[in-house]
This record gives structure tokens, C-alpha cells and sequence, in this order.
């Protein structure tokens, strides 16, 4: 398999995973205790969570060692929150100016969430270590490996 296809394969089941933690969570909370707004918060927060430990393990497994853990934590969470004001915009545009059912709404802010947060992710959260790049570059060149 294409390593570009497996990536994007492990990338898609680890996002699908934690939309299904998300989305188990919330209706098990809101059916117990009602407060679909709290509950919300519970649900997407321990998906993030569950994301982060998916996406670091099993996604992007490079050499990170120029972010610390709790860096990396950090910036993924913080583009969690972007992910967040994503859904809402889309959800707003596509609902309230578009005129399209809510599911409707909800499955474009999937797509488009998708895309993008990926996007951040493999280029801002999760990017290559450009030292250890640049001297895996240098030392395949000194010996005539092929990258």
C-alpha cells in the first residue's frame, strides 16, 4: 500500500474512532443526566483526548523530539478549539444562510473540519523535527542512500 493511502487510511479511522467515543459519550451522558450542553463539553473534550493519544501513536509516529508531550498536547488541543469555531461557523452558514437541514450542516462541518484540522496538524502540531530532516537528508546524500 501507497505509504500516502495508509496515512490518510490511519489518519480517517483515528478521527472516525474519536467521533465515535464523542458521539457514545454524549448521548450515554444525555440520556443519564440531560444537559446536552455540558454533556457536549464532556464528550468532545475526552475525544480530544482520546484523539491526541490515536494521532500520536498511530498517525504522525515521527521523530518529535523537539516538542515535549505536554507541548504537543497543547497545540493540539488548542486546534481542537479551532476545530470547534469551525463547526460552528459551518454549521451557522449552512443551517441559518444556506438554508440546508442541520445534518446537512453537520456532515459539510465534518468534511470541512477534516480537511483543515488535518491540514494544521500535519504542518504545525505533529510537523517534522527540520534538524533531524535536514541530517537524515545529509547523511543519505554522504552515502548515496535514496530518500
Amino acid at each position: 500500500m501507497h505509504p500516502n493511502v495508509r496515512h490518510a487510511l490511519l489518519y480517517t479511522s483515528v478521527n472516525l474512532s474519536a467521533t465515535i467515543v464523542d458521539t457514545a459519550i454524549f448521548l450515554t451522558l444525555t440520556h443519564i443526566f440531560g444537559l446536552p450542553i455540558v454533556q457536549s463539553v464532556i464528550a468532545y473534550s475526552t475525544a480530544t483526548i482520546v484523539n491526541f493519544w490515536l494521532t500520536r501513536n498511530f498517525v504522525f509516529r515521527h521523530d518529535m523530539s523537539h516538542k515535549t508531550e505536554h507541548r504537543l498536547f497543547l497545540e493540539f488541543v488548542a486546534v481542537a478549539v479551532l476545530g470547534l469555531a469551525i463547526t460552528a461557523f459551518v454549521i451557522w452558514l449552512t443551517v441559518h444562510e444556506m438554508h440546508l437541514l442541520p445534518i446537512e450542516g453537520k456532515v459539510i462541518s465534518i468534511l470541512v473540519c477534516f480537511v483543515s484540522l488535518y491540514w494544521v496538524r500535519s504542518r504545525v502540531v505533529f510537523s517534522k523535527n527540520a534538524r533531524a530532516a535536514t541530517a537524515d537528508q545529509d547523511f543519505n546524500e554522504a552515502t548515496g542512500r535514496q530518500i
